[in-house]
């Protein structure tokens, strides 16, 4: 009998739990699914990502590229909205959410990954104002109210999805775009209690909000909220429940979405249209 071809994924080394159960709820992907993942998002190097590299004019996957790919080899559907969940994966007896982020790879000194959670300033002010917070002088309360607002927003899902098992899942890239890492965390947005285990204070125009990492003090997260309302949170990486190696991109033929519809119709294409 043949030896079988091992899968690009499961040569580069990619951290696997057990098969058993279902992908990013009860496990990690396997080498397979990790495979499967690596060359869907190859493809929109094509010409049809969404993401333009200014250097080179390439294209990359963008986010709604990687929703997509995620769905496809975790079996489930997009959302294709701004709602929290991208990826909702059937299971019994509730289906789970996967809520889909792309980053940048943080610094190796840092020990963490990075997501903007949210891009919301005025609902936030206004649930500071209905409670009485005043975020200026009052970060520590302010503080925790905007993640209880958050966790809210995903409790407010729990009647159709399974919210307890649900994810994010984050598409992680360094600066060129040559190096991709898949980290999963768990949807919890308390593993540091806001409430007594983080410190708020307001630096500039921005509450930002501090962890004891195993000693270390770490910056888990910034809200802006004036400029753009953005929340981001810089969970450490020991906090994700799977993470792959490192992996890079294969390069598919580049063509123009005309070239391609002649390629899929060619029998339907208008003869001699965008001839040169």
């Amino acid at each position: 009998m043949p030896r079988r071809r091992l899968s690009d994924a499961a040569r580069m080394g990619v951290y696997q739990m057990a098969d058993d159960g279902l992908p990013l709820r009860d496990r990690g992907l396997n080498a397979e699914e990790m495979t499967a993942l690596r060359l869907i998002l190859s493809t929109y190097r094509d010409g049809s990502g969404q993401v333009v590299l200014k250097s080179t004019g390439e294209t990359m996957p963008g986010f709604r590229d990687f929703e997509r790919a995620l769905a496809a080899v975790t079996n489930g559907v997009t959302t294709e909205n701004k709602g929290i969940f991208d990826v909702i994966v059937p299971a019994s007896p509730l289906p789970y959410g996967l809520s889909a982020k792309m980053s940048k790879i943080q610094p190796e000194r840092n020990k963490c990954s990075f997501m903007e959670l949210a891009n919301s300033a005025a609902k936030f002010r206004q649930n500071l104002l209905d409670k009485q917070i005043n975020w200026v002088t009052e970060p520590m309360l302010a503080g925790p109210e905007i993640v209880d607002q958050v966790t809210g927003w995903h409790l407010a899902e729990s009647e159709g999805i399974d919210v307890p098992q649900s994810k994010y899942v984050i598409l992680a890239h360094n600066n060129p775009w040559t190096q991709f890492q898949l980290i999963s965390f768990p949807l919890t947005l308390k593993v540091a209690n806001p409430k007594g285990e983080v410190e708020w204070l307001i630096e500039g125009a921005s509450l930002n909000g501090y962890i004891d990492d195993n000693g270390r003090r770490h910056r888990l997260w910034q809200c802006y909220m004036n400029s753009g309302g953005q929340l981001k949170y810089y969970p450490p990486l020991h906090w994700a429940d799977w993470m792959s190696a490192a992996f890079t991109l294969e390069k598919p033929p580049v063509g123009s979405p005309s070239q391609r519809a002649q390629e899929y119709f060619p029998e339907l294409w208008p003869e001699g249209f965008g001839d040169t």
